[in-house]
């Protein structure tokens, strides 16, 4: 009789050891192994579906499908940057995003001999500006197709943000606004399509 309740005893505490091992270790091994394999989540840009080719102004750029093309008939001056419809811009358009592609180049030889530079062509890109427009004071350095290039931004009147780019090429100025009808919380979306240009945009010669 004596020997019954040390049994007893030693059987629950055997219960209780088995009971704290299920509980506690296996659930944590299989927490931890879906923390390791599981792949992480990651959102991707989707890729670039065409290729927009410009004959006037000898580059190309990748857009998504949904853009349209329209070369410039009218070779640009380099003095005023004009309105939208302009035919002086390549211009290329996305009408469900409310984008617009604009690109300019004007031949800059001869003052680039005279010591050009590029925060000299950005100024003059900033004084070239339709006046409802208002270009933001600073710009950050950037490349565009392969060659140094200078960014910033304009708010129009008329309802338009627009990303700026001016870059030199060869004996050319180049300049390249997207010009977006969306409201500022969006401006976002708009750097995002901007970038993707920036990084597809390749000189032709």
């Amino acid at each position: 009789m004596r020997v019954l309740p040390a049994m007893l005893f030693a059987i629950a505490m055997l219960a209780t050891s088995t009971g704290c091992g299920s509980s506690g270790g296996a659930p944590a091994a299989r927490t931890t192994h879906a923390t390791d394999t599981r792949p992480a989540a990651t959102t991707r840009p989707s890729a670039p579906a065409q290729r927009f080719v410009s004959k006037t102004y000898h580059f190309r750029v990748a857009l998504t499908k949904d853009w349209s093309e329209s070369d410039a008939t009218v070779r640009w001056n380099g003095s005023e940057l004009a309105g939208v419809g302009s035919p002086t811009f390549a211009r290329f358009t996305d009408p469900g995003g409310g984008h617009t592609l604009l690109v300019a180049a004007a031949p800059v030889g001869p003052r680039l001999a005279k010591g050009l530079k590029l925060g000299d062509w950005r100024a003059a890109m900033v004084h070239a500006a339709p006046a409802v427009c208002h270009d933001s004071a600073s710009a950050t350095k950037t490349t565009l197709g392969g060659e140094p290039a200078l960014r910033w931004t304009a708010n129009c009147d008329d309802g338009y943000h627009v990303n700026k780019l001016a870059a030199l090429h060869g004996s050319h100025g180049y300049v390249v606004l997207l010009a977006s009808q969306v409201a500022a919380s969006d401006d976002a979306e708009s750097r995002r399509v901007f970038q993707s240009m920036r990084r597809s945009f390749r000189f032709t010669r």
